[in-house]
């Protein structure tokens, strides 16, 4: 997307720090909708997205990047989904689309969780 912006001479959005949750229960990865807006983020989809806590609802569809401090690799997810985050103190849930580029070894026993990309 960034190389597409430049390419028109638009500015690439200014990236956004906040914190996320790895939900491996989750299918998709979620950005806060509010957040995906400020930033400008092309909708380039939308779906019918439920969860635990609420019943269908048509969402839209964002490309991202997710740049993770400390690991030298972004991660890209292409179809992030758009919710309500931010009453959770959240900007990204991290989904299984995503997670499937990494490996994710969590110790129950120490509560360490180890993420390579």
């Amino acid at each position: 997307m960034a190389q597409a912006l430049i390419q028109q001479g638009d500015q690439v959005p200014a990236p956004r720090t906040g914190l996320a949750l790895i939900d491996t229960g989750a299918s998709d990865t979620c950005i806060d909708e509010q957040v995906a807006k400020e930033l400008g983020l092309p909708v380039v989809d939308q779906v019918n997205m439920a969860s635990a806590s609420n019943a269908a609802i048509i969402r839209n569809v964002y490309p991202i990047t997710i740049e993770i401090t400390g690991l030298p690799n972004p991660i890209n997810a292409p179809r992030a989904i758009g919710a309500e985050l931010a009453p959770q103190g959240l900007l990204l849930l991290v989904g299984r689309d995503a997670l499937r580029f990494c490996t994710l070894f969590y110790n129950g026993i120490t509560g360490e969780l180890t993420l390579s990309i």
